[in-house]
């Protein structure tokens, strides 16, 4: 059963955006995305957040989702990336030209490569509890021992305490239950050319399986603007195109 005080503010903050006046709340970071900030009323800056890759091969779109969502968490805070190296050897290293194009400055982040799961645990508990970051971003493999429960709710109590976004990044891992506030599944999307055949964004299929502030979960096809730091619909393109179809109604 939901909290009935988390259903009551998410309840709040969905009333006050219908009537035009969202609350300032430093305590809450949103997309950037109208439509969906108005159903979900923001997400908790200081708790843990589960990005899922859809499948193995989404895996550097399910990372791309959660340096979307430090990126909006922690405004001019520092981001640290922490990834285990099975993830790093499937999902490819950082590459600093391309967190420069994905909107992110390299300056402001700190990269952590781990051998295993219980070294990448530790030292996303240690930077959460140093306070002194924007958001934690922890891209662990598959479903390993170390992640249990316990581990997990260590990682939420620190992301409550510090008021520093935590954000788990998995692949190849069944959905449990766990103390994560929200729980996405990513996967990739064909994203749409700009003028002139220019490549298009990257565009990301988003689906919301589990928000416990008692918004209802969703499935978004969305792109990342680097240069608004933001997410929006694909971009408009002129002439007419066979839809997505993950964009077609249920019928079709």
């Amino acid at each position: 059963m939901r909290d009935p005080a988390l259903r009551l503010e998410a309840l709040r903050r969905r009333l006050a955006r219908m009537d035009g006046r969202a609350p300032s709340d430093a305590s809450r970071f949103d997309l950037g995305h109208p439509a969906v900030d108005a159903d979900l009323g923001g997400l908790n800056r200081c708790a843990l957040h589960e990005v899922q890759a859809g499948t193995g091969a989404d895996l550097a779109s399910a990372d791309g989702f959660a340096l979307g969502l430090a990126a909006r968490a922690a405004g001019t805070g520092v981001i640290v990336w922490i990834v285990q190296s099975m993830t790093a050897t499937e999902a490819g290293l950082p590459y600093g030209a391309g967190l420069v194009d994905w909107g992110l400055d390299p300056a402001r982040m700190l990269f952590v490569r781990t051998r295993d799961a219980g070294s990448l645990l530790a030292a996303g508990e240690d930077a959460l509890r140093s306070g002194a970051l924007g958001a934690v971003v922890m891209s662990i493999w598959a479903e390993p021992r170390a992640l249990s429960l316990t581990a997990q709710r260590r990682l939420a109590l620190g992301a409550r305490e510090r008021r520093t976004a935590a954000i788990l990044v998995r692949s190849r891992a069944a959905a449990q239950a766990g103390p994560a506030e929200t729980r996405w599944t990513i996967t990739a999307s064909p994203s749409r050319a700009l003028e002139d055949g220019a490549p298009g964004r990257p565009a990301l299929t988003v689906r919301l399986d589990k928000n416990r502030t008692g918004a209802k979960p969703g499935q978004w096809v969305m792109e990342w603007r680097s240069d608004e730091r933001r997410f929006a619909d694909l971009a408009s393109v002129s002439g007419d195109l066979v839809p997505l179809v993950a964009q077609r109604p249920a019928a079709a």
